[in-house]
């Protein structure tokens, strides 16, 4: 897991979120950046140290854990890092 020291930007996407082995979610992602993201949390009961996989739009899944959940929001770290050019592509296509 890498940690993640990039500047994150604001985002307003979908993701689908596997968990617990077939539980599947699909939740906003509030902001993004190669090393992880911020997603909105309500009615998830993620717990920090989980592993999870994460679908962004025209991206495969994506290995990640979550590093804390409060207020409604989890933070997760991807497990490899996003090419830089493809988060901003996200942000271009806004």
């Amino acid at each position: 897991m890498i940690e993640c020291m990039e500047r994150r930007v604001k985002a307003d996407l979908k993701a689908a979120v596997r968990y617990r082995i077939r539980s599947k979610l699909s939740l906003r992602v509030l902001d993004l950046n190669e090393g992880g993201c911020l997603l909105e949390a309500r009615g998830w009961s993620a717990r920090p140290d989980e592993r999870v996989l994460i679908r962004l739009p025209g991206l495969s899944e994506i290995a990640a854990s979550i590093i804390w959940v409060e207020d409604h929001k989890a933070g997760v770290a991807f497990e490899e890092p996003l090419y830089g050019p493809v988060v901003e592509g996200f942000f271009e296509a806004a």
